[in-house]
């Protein structure tokens, strides 16, 4: 019986295991607003002046339908804090949003003037080229004052990290 195994089974066995492992992977594809997406470290400015030499974590991310016109911004509460979904130009990297309420508290945002820029920034130490990001935020805890939020994307170069 195993000498009938080796010469008809056998074959066909590691037939079916070569031919299995030809397949071609199928392409998932990304979000509809991968470009946009990402982990960041951003720096807080009040008219242009730093306000604070910390870098904060944010993320940005799609929602749960995968939207090709929002995304989610969220910081984890390690800002404000503040997770809501803004209005998104995916073709042109912009987003902005009116009224929106934080997902952590009753506050409210404004964004406005918000831009993913490909390429434009680098990592402070490995100097890793990545992408950066520039929103205006204003909360309604604190009216009147805008808060002008900028950064990179995350280089995932542990040196990059703060």
């Amino acid at each position: 019986m195993s000498s009938r195994f080796i010469k008809y089974i056998f074959p066909v066995f590691m037939a079916g295991i070569i031919v299995a492992g030809c397949e071609k992977d199928e392409d998932i594809g990304g979000t509809a607003v991968e470009k946009l997406a990402g982990e960041w470290w951003v720096q807080l400015s009040v008219d242009g002046d730093l306000i604070s030499q910390s870098f904060f974590s944010v993320m940005t991310y799609n929602t749960a339908d995968n939207a090709s016109n929002k995304m989610w911004i969220d910081d984890h509460e390690d800002i404000w804090p503040f997770k809501f979904k803004c209005d998104v130009d995916a073709a042109n990297q912009t987003f902005s949003v009116t009224g929106a309420t934080s997902e952590y508290s009753n506050i409210t945002i404004n964004v406005q003037n918000g831009k993913v820029l490909t390429g434009v920034s680098k990592g402070p130490v490995s100097q890793a080229v990545t992408d950066s990001i520039y929103f205006e935020a204003e909360f309604s805890d604190d009216p009147g004052v805008t808060y002008q939020i900028h950064g990179y994307r995350r280089t995932r170069f542990a040196e990059d990290d703060h």
